[in-house]
């Protein structure tokens, strides 16, 4: 099964595509980032973001999207800007007839890093540990691995509640 994990955001959203070969058995197929210029009217950056993944749906075909679900936050601006990025992100799914699933931000804490408080280091770190050489690229620069590191933990997220794991073994 081909699972593409997407962190979405109107600035950047990470995605990554994990191929789910069985338990504890998957591979990393690529990850990256659609990134929209803060300087172009938030209209254009929704277009650019639909196009790149509806581009991306379309090459590598997964079988589920997961997103992460809409967090509280104490600025209203970005949790707006955040779901509408999940709007567009569940357009292209929904057009490509791609089941999706989403998880809170706790849970994929939680499973991945052992705490559902995590801090980004603690994930990222996390997130390579699991994934290890599978996620290093000369292609990608440090940056985007950061960034796309969410998008793959979400992946890996479904991967072990797909299979009945409540916490990586890391």
């Amino acid at each position: 099964m081909l699972i593409l994990g997407i962190d979405p955001g109107t600035a950047t959203t990470g995605y990554g595509f994990i191929q789910d070969e069985g338990p504890n058995d998957f591979k990393v197929v690529e990850w990256g980032l659609i990134e929209t210029d803060k300087e172009t009217e938030p209209s254009m950056r929704l277009h650019e973001i639909y196009s790149q993944m509806n581009d991306l749906i379309l090459k590598f075909k997964p079988d589920v999207l997961i997103m992460e679900k809409v967090f509280f936050a104490t600025n209203a601006k970005t949790v707006i800007r955040v779901g509408q990025a999940q709007g567009v992100i569940l357009l292209c799914a929904a057009k490509a007839q791609v089941k999706v699933f989403e998880y809170a931000p706790g849970t994929i804490k939680k499973i991945i890093s052992g705490s559902g408080r995590a801090n980004k280091k603690e994930m990222q770190k996390a997130v390579r540990k699991i994934l290890g050489p599978k996620v290093r690229s000369e292609k990608h620069k440090k940056t985007h691995f950061d960034n796309a590191a969410d998008a793959l933990a979400i992946a890996v997220t479904h991967i072990y509640k797909s299979n009945g794991i409540e916490t990586a073994a890391i």
